[in-house]
Order: C-alpha cells, then sequence, then structure tokens
C-alpha cells in the first residue's frame, strides 16, 4: 500500500508506540486519537520527575580526607630540586648551537687570546670604578707559561654537547608525539625557508614540504613512535651523564613533550637501564620533599648492573646527601674521584707510550724542517728572525694549556671533589643543628611546613632559639642560663674536635677543587690601606659584584686584576672555605681568604655562556656577619687599627719599602669617621699591647698575598716568611694559635665595614621618614638567600668562640 494512501489516524497509530490498553484504531476518532496522545505524554513527564527531583543521602567524610584536600601539595620533577642549579644559567641555553660549538672552538685555541701588540683587552663590564690608563693594559711580559682559557673547557664541553643532545633528544620527542617527519618538523621551525614566507600554510605549519597529510607519516606505526622515544632518552641519559645540574637546568627549557618520555618506555619496556635513570630525574614528587619520597633503590639496581658508570655514584650520593646519609656520600664522591683520576692517569700514560715509539724509518719527523739554504716557501730569502741556529723553523705556536689537552681531566673529576667537600661541610653543620634541636626539646621541621629552619623564630623551644636584635650576641649573656645550656652540648672539646676535622676536610676539597682553574695574577697588593682599609675594600667590591646588587664598587689600585678561568662553582667553593673558616673560628687567616676570594671573583667572567653564579655560601657568609654586628656588641667596638697608624708593609713585588695608610686614595676606616672621638679605654688592655705587633705583621703578608701550597699558583701571591705564615700554612690555624686578642681584633676588622653600612642604612631610614612622614610607603619584598646554615653557624659561633671573647 503507497504511503498516499494511509490516513493521518493510522499514521498516528504507527508512529507512536502508546502504553495506554485501547480498543481497536478503527473504532477510535481523530480528536480521541489526539487525547490520548497528550495524556500518554504526560504520563512519560510525571516518571522522568522522580528522577530528576531525585536528591542524594547525605555521605560522611572523615576529617583525614578533607585534610588531604586542603592540602594539595605541588607536584614537579625531580630534577628540579637540584642544588647549584641557579649557577648554571646563562646565553648557552638560547644561543644557536652552532655558534656555541665555535665559540667553544675559540675557547679551546690560547692562540685567540694573544694579540699582536700583547695588549689585555679593557674589562666588559666596568668594574672598576677608575679606567686603567694604557701603560696598566700592557700585558706581563711573554712567559713560557700557557695562557689559560677564560672558561673551563670540561664544563664548556659538558654544556655544548648537552644542548646539543637536548636539542635532539627535543626533536625526537616531538615527532613521536605528533607524528611529523624530521623534514617537516625543521619546516615548521623555519617557514619562510621554503616557498612564501608569508603563507599561511607556511605560518601555520601546514604541508610547508609539499609532502602528503600536511607532513605526517601515513599511519606510524607504534614500533616506530617507541624507536624514536627509546633514542630520544638515550640522548637524555647521555646529557645527564655528562652533567646532571646542567641537563637539569637545559631540560627545564625544553620541550614538555621530555617530562613522560622515559616513562611511556618503561612501559613498553621496563628494564630498560637509560629509560630508568632518565625516569628518576623527570618522576613527580611533592615539592621540596624530595628526601621524604626518593630512595636510592633504582640508582642501587643501575650501579649493579653497570658498576663501570661513574654518574650512577655521583647521582646516588647527592640523593644521599638529601637525605643525610652523609657518610655514605662521601664514599660515593670518593669512589667517583677515585676512579675518573686513575682513569685519566691511564690515559695519560697510554699517549706517553704512544709518543715514545720510534717513527717508521725513511720519514721526516714533524719537528724537523730544515732550510738546508734553500728560499723559505714564501719565496723570499730574507731569513725567519724566529728560526733556530741551524736554520730549523720555528716549532709552532704557542704551547696549549693543560685544561684543553687530551689529558685533561673531565668534567666530573673536580665536581666529585666540590661535591664531596660540600658534603663535609653540610655534615658538620648537621651535627650542629642536632644538638641545638636536642637542648631546644624540639623536632625537625619538615620541608613541606616552612621553608627553613629559623631557630630566632623558634615559640616552642625551650630557650627560644637565636637571639635576633640583643646586644649580648645571638646567645644572650655569657652567664645566662641559654648560654650555659648551649655550651653544655657545643663546647665539648671531642664534639669541637668532630666538628672542626670536618670542617678541615671540607677546606681541603674546595681547595683542592680550585686548582684545577688556573690563575694569571695581577700586579699585587690588590688592596691599597691598611689591614682594616684593605678588608672594606674586600668588603665592598664583593657585595657589588653580587647578582642583583647596586652597591658602587670601592676605587681599586690603577693595575691588572687577577684573571682565573671560570667555572659555575668556582665562587661558591670560595665562599664554602670562608665559611668554614668563619664557623671554626680563625679569623685571623679569614682576612685574607675574604680578600683573596673578592679579588678573584671581580676577575672572573663567564660571559657570553654563563651569568654570573648566585653563590648560595656568598650570601650566608654576609648574613652571618650582619646578625653579628647588629647582636653584638663588643664586636662592633672599635679595633688596633683605628688609630691610623702608619703601618710599615715591606713586599718583594713592591717597589717602596713603607705604604702609608693616610696616603691612600680609598675611604678611612668604616670605624674611623665614626668613633673619631671614642676613648682608647674601650679596647682591652691586652688588645692594645699585642695587637699592633701581630696586625703589622699580617698586613705585611696580606699585602704579599694569599699563601697557597699549589705549585700551579703564580709565585706573586706567595706570602713571605713572618710569624702568621703557619695560620696560611695549613687550614684553621694547626700550627701556633693565635693569641684571643689577636682573634677578636681580626674579627672586629671584618665586622668593621657591615656595622657602617648597617648605620648609614638606618641613618638614610631615619632622613626619609622625618622629610617624608605622610607619605605612605610601598610595600618592600625582601627575599633573603640565605638558608637555615646562617641561625646554626651563628649559635655554634656564639657558644664556642664568642663566650671566650666576652670572657
Amino acid at each position: 500500500m503507497p504511503l498516499s494512501a494511509v490516513s493521518p489516524t493510522t499514521v498516528h497509530h504507527f508512529e507512536i508506540d502508546s502504553p495506554i490498553e485501547s480498543t481497536s484504531p478503527t473504532n477510535l476518532t481523530h480528536e480521541e486519537m489526539l487525547s490520548d496522545l497528550s495524556s500518554a505524554l504526560a504520563k512519560k513527564k510525571k516518571k522522568k520527575k522522580p528522577k530528576k527531583a531525585k536528591t542524594l543521602s547525605p555521605i560522611s567524610v572523615s576529617p583525614t580526607a578533607v585534610t588531604e584536600v586542603k592540602q594539595q601539595v605541588l607536584c614537579i620533577s625531580r630534577n628540579k630540586h637540584w642544588r647549584y642549579i641557579s649557577s648554571y644559567h646563562g646565553p648557552w641555553l638560547q644561543l644557536p648551537l652552532e655558534l656555541l660549538e665555535s665559540l667553544l672552538t675559540l675557547n679551546m685555541d690560547p692562540t685567540n687570546f694573544m694579540q699582536k701588540d700583547e695588549r689585555m683587552p679593557p674589562r666588559p663590564n666596568g668594574r672598576r670604578a677608575i679606567s686603567p690608563p694604557p701603560q696598566a693594559l700592557v700585558v706581563r711580559q711573554p712567559s713560557p707559561k700557557p695562557v689559560p682559557p677564560p672558561i673551563d673547557p670540561g664544563v664548556f664541553r659538558s654544556v655544548a654537547t648537552i644542548r646539543r643532545l637536548i636539542d635532539e633528544a627535543s626533536d625526537l620527542a616531538v615527532r613521536a608525539a605528533s607524528g611529523l617527519s624530521a623534514p617537516a618538523l625543521g619546516a615548521l621551525r623555519s617557514p619562510g625557508a621554503n616557498g612564501n614566507p608569508r603563507s599561511p600554510a607556511h605560518v601555520l605549519g601546514m604541508n610547508p614540504m609539499g609532502e602528503q597529510n600536511n607532513g605526517r607519516g601515513l599511519n606510524m606505526s607504534s614500533t616506530r613512535t617507541h624507536r624514536l622515544r627509546v633514542l630520544a632518552v638515550q640522548k637524555l641519559a647521555a646529557a645527564y651523564q655528562a652533567d646532571e645540574i646542567a641537563a637539569s637546568v637545559m631540560v627545564m627549557q625544553g620541550a614538555t613533550a621530555l617530562d613522560d618520555i622515559a616513562e611511556r618506555v618503561l612501559k613498553v619496556d621496563p628494564n630498560d637501564l637509560d629509560a630508568r635513570y632518565v625516569h628518576f630525574f623527570h618522576e613527580k614528587i611533592p615539592s621540596r620533599q624530595l628526601a621524604e619520597f626518593t630512595t636510592t633503590s633504582v640508582l642501587d639496581d643501575l650501579i649493579e648492573t653497570q658498576p663501570t658508570r661513574l654518574h650512577y655514584f655521583r647521582t646516588r650520593g647527592i640523593v644521599r646527601c638529601f637525605r643525610d646519609e652523609f657518610t655514605l656520600a662521601i664514599k660515593d664522591f670518593t669512589h667517583v674521584y677515585k676512579e675518573s683520576r686513575a682513569l685519566r692517569k691511564a690515559k695519560a700514560a697510554h699517549h706517553a707510550e704512544e709518543a715514545r715509539r720510534p717513527k717508521t724509518k725513511g720519514k721526516k719527523r714533524n719537528g724537523d724542517h730544515k732550510l738546508n739554504g734553500q728560499a723559505p716557501p714564501s719565496g723570499t730569502s730574507v731569513p725567519d728572525p724566529t728560526a733556530g741556529d741551524d736554520g730549523s723553523l720555528p716549532k709552532g705556536p704557542q704551547q696549549p694549556h693543560p685544561s684543553v689537552s687530551p689529558d685533561a681531566p673531565d668534567a666530573i673529576e673536580p665536581q666529585a671533589l666540590f661535591m664531596r667537600g660540600a658534603t663535609y661541610f653540610q655534615q658538620a653543620i648537621f651535627m650542629i643543628e642536632q644538638k641545638i634541636l636536642a637542648v631546644e626539646g624540639v623536632e625537625r621541621i619538615p620541608a613541606q611546613d616552612a621553608l627553613e629552619l629559623k631557630l630566632h623564630l623558634l615559640e616552642n623551644g625551650r630557650y627560644g632559639g637565636v637571639n635576633g636584635e640583643a646586644p649580648d650576641g645571638p646567645l644572650g649573656p655569657k652567664n645566662g642560663t641559654k648560654m650555659q645550656a648551649y655550651r653544655a652540648a657545643l663546647a665539648v672539646p671531642e664534639f669541637v674536635e668532630t666538628v672542626l676535622s670536618l670542617l678541615r676536610k671540607s677546606i681541603r676539597d674546595h681547595e683542592k677543587f680550585m686548582t684545577y682553574f688556573d690563575t694569571v695574577d695581577g700586579v699585587l697588593p690588590y688592596f691599597d690601606g691598611n689591614l682594616a682599609e684593605k678588608t672594606e675594600a674586600a668588603f665592598l667590591l664583593s657585595e657589588s659584584l653580587r647578582p642583583g646588587s647596586h652597591a658602587p664598587p670601592p676605587p681599586l689600585p690603577e693595575n691588572p686584576g687577577i684573571f682565573t678561568t671560570y667555572h659555575p662553582l668556582l665562587v661558591e667553593a670560595q665562599f664554602s672555605t670562608i665559611l668554614c673558616r668563619l664557623i671554626s673560628g680563625d679569623f685571623v687567616s679569614t682576612l685574607p681568604a675574604h680578600q683573596h676570594a673578592a679579588a678573584l671573583v671581580d676577575g672572573l667572567e663567564g660571559y657570553p655562556i654563563f651569568l654570573p653564579a648566585r653563590s648560595m655560601a656568598q650570601a650566608e657568609f654576609v648574613e652571618i656577619l650582619e646578625r653579628l654586628a647588629s647582636s653584638w656588641s663588643l664586636g662592633t667596638l672599635p679595633h688596633s687599627l683605628v688609630r691610623h697608624t702608619p703601618l710599615a708593609i715591606t713586599s718583594s713585588t713592591s717597589t717602596s719599602d713603607t705604604q702609608e695608610s693616610a696616603g691612600s686614595t680609598r675611604a678611612g676606616s668604616p670605624t674611623t669617621d665614626e668613633d673619631t672621638n671614642v676613648s682608647t679605654s674601650l679596647v682591652r688592655s691586652d688588645t692594645t699591647d699585642t695587637v699592633p705587633t701581630e696586625a703589622s705583621t699580617l698586613c705585611l703578608v696580606v699585602t704579599n698575598g694569599l699563601h697557597s701550597r699549589d705549585t700551579k699558583r703564580s709565585d706573586s701571591l706567595q706570602p713571605q716568611s713572618s710569624i702568621t705564615e703557619s695560620f696560611f700554612d695549613s687550614p684553621l690555624g694547626t700550627g701556633s694559635p693565635p693569641s684571643k686578642a689577636f682573634n677578636l681584633d681580626c674579627l672586629r676588622m671584618l665586622l668593621a665595614p657591615v656595622a657602617n653600612r648597617q648605620r648609614s642604612r638606618m641613618e638614610k631610614e631615619a632622613e626619609d621618614v622625618s622629610k617624608e612622614k605622610t607619605k605612605k610607603k610601598g610595600l618592600s619584598i625582601n627575599i633573603p638567600l640565605h638558608g637555615p646554615r646562617v641561625d646554626i653557624a651563628l649559635a655554634y659561633i656564639s657558644a664556642v668562640h664568642l663566650f671566650d671573647f666576652d670572657a
């Protein structure tokens, strides 16, 4: 039957499946059918109403679940917790790879730094307040000592390799995630390289190479995708093997496809060693809780499988430092250092053996280029003035520096030495911290509850922690209950000797780490004036060189400075040794060490590869001095040189036998203008009698330079024989100890420029308040760079050393 022959009523009956029980459709009229239809629809709506209006029964939620919802912790990759990351930032992260490799080649060639007129290039940063005259730019006479490269070749080679590997790994990860071919991915980065650069298709990456499917392959198989990811993971593992700190910085700048690429590879092959190592760095953990959510089980398995890979031991040592397992971490770093040094010596012996092998007969050696009366290749008969007596040509350009030779140490060798020295220091601080927490009767604060342990903010402690602004010192008066309790725990001779031994080992490793980087010394003395003025100039110079500082540098002598091969961890190593000397109470050797560090940092330049390193140890050193100057009134009293007594300073490198501090080009001591009218009775009688002689001798030693036992250092930094030579010859003064009065006087010289800056700051703030009383001040945001070691060091120094000065 055709559709046109069907009546409307029949159509309605066939279209609607009505649940109403009715008679035959032929017995219903059209109006009845419409009414049945409306009633059926109404019943259907009524049945759906209870479902919509249905309410959920109340669910009881436990308080623990509510707390977990409130405490949502930020999860980040594990490699973002690595220390010293801020020291590796710089333009090398964005420079084109070809330019970075070209700079590496220039850095390895010493002839690029010896100009024909043998002049040193002027300083690009303009740190010196007085521009040096032309005669000061003339370099020292040519010496047989090779010129050191501006940047350490080991770390430069590592960052260039890391940059190339991670760039290639990013390309592979993006191709595996999107299905793009290699030419299409390259065209996306430069859409104008092939075709019209203004074409929207090229700008959007749509078919830039004329390929099918807009540059994507036809159904890239899962096997090919897995192979691309495996290759990317291998390159990432090689990058972490070169330097895990620099690789972590580079991965943060890389593609987001690198975050989970190792996890994807492990789903297919759980036993992939490279994927397990990379996933260890990329695994998401709660922020600032690395010790609680990280174990060494993965690294233990990797080391058991391949014990010859030293970078596994290095990573495990760093993790053990986070977990406060310092003894085991020291074993790992020692193993890495010994094995890498043994490998380097074996390679050097192999190269020496090859050099001693006789050459093939009948062939001339490379060194023999005799003229034999013939004209030189240039076509002229004019003899070469640089030729030898026998007419032989010169052997070649200047000999390369040992750091650029094939037998140079790999980057992992000095890095392991630095890490071991830092671990010794951390272990000493950890032992002091455990004693302090036991005295206060509190537990260690978890990382997620507090950014750092501040002993001056302890509310539930038994004694209240370290005082902030008390004039009697960080622990109060010497007869107070707090001082006695801290001395009972920290001033035990056995404990002091243990801490002192760890600090000595830290100084030893840090100083040995610094011997890997050669120095071209300038004209000494680097600072003018007496010992107090030199200390002030060193403090102002180091403060002006800190990243983000707007303080002007002090006026310096018109002579070339110290040039040292740059390494990102060199500044941290310098100020770590100063911190160790300060905590150990050896303030006599702290003064020349601080001056040498300031002069050396002034000559460091890592640009255009690295930015100035942010040293945590330098920030902590300055913070300790700030806190001592504001909370210990005895340390801000006038020192022995405040009277400007002329001191005779003799030096073998100076033409003059004496140097008067009154004729210095710099400003006077910071306490001179403030304390000129202070009576000499403020100074102890024993200080007045013994300090001038010892201070004069120390001034002579500082003028001649800081003593160093390394044969690689220049002779201009070697001190002459003096009474205080034993203090510089051995760390922490293990020879004849200085008198307490002399040690106190050196500490006052160290605190004098800090106290002077604090007074100037207070006077300026008071002047601003008096002038602008009605003007509202903006919110000042001051984020300190120092860590929890500041309060711990202050408590130890006050309990062990300042108590003797107060007595």
